[in-house]
């Protein structure tokens, strides 16, 4: 007899195989997670804390995009701040900080979607895989085809809604 978390991880490789989306490794866990988007722009403790981002340092990532904060930004930046920092704090787990900083960047500027995509990521991390859908799907749209990680955590949200589906 095989599983239901077995079929469902099958399920979603095979969806994003078909998508032509190529990940590694090649064994797709069910449990896999959609991925933060970053914003840059030309400041240097925005930048600072995307690198720690980059690198996995997750705490010294916050640190740099408070300190942003705390410098008397322009609105472009701000919102390049909020969304890193809701990266940078989701990916701690500090989900209710995440989702905070998502709702700035996205107040200041509610087409952006890096602050969409990274506010579906937090609402994945929550649990809350509809709502994630649904944010993937408008951050898709708006970054068109200036992105492939919409489109891929679009796909991985479709692939999972399919498996939930047939369970």
């Amino acid at each position: 007899m095989t599983s239901p978390k077995f079929i469902k991880s099958t399920i979603i490789s095979l969806g994003l195989a078909v998508a032509g989306l190529s990940l590694a490794p090649v064994a797709f866990a069910a449990d896999t997670n959609p991925v933060f988007a970053s914003k840059t722009i030309s400041n240097s403790k925005i930048r600072a804390g995307i690198t720690a981002f980059e690198k996995g340092d997750f705490t010294k990532a916050v640190f740099f995009q408070k300190a942003a904060l705390k410098s008397g930004l322009s609105k472009s930046r701000k919102v390049a701040a909020f969304t890193n920092l809701c990266a940078a704090e989701g990916a701690l787990g500090n989900l209710d900080a995440a989702k905070n900083a998502c709702d700035l960047a996205l107040q200041l500027a509610p087409t952006s979607w890096q602050a969409t995509n990274n506010q579906g990521v937090v609402s994945w991390l929550s649990g809350n895989t509809v709502a994630a859908g649904e944010l993937f799907a408008s951050a898709k749209e708006t970054a068109g085809d200036k992105d492939q990680l919409a489109s891929q955590n679009y796909q991985l949200a479709s692939q999972f809604k399919l498996a939930e589906s047939i369970q």
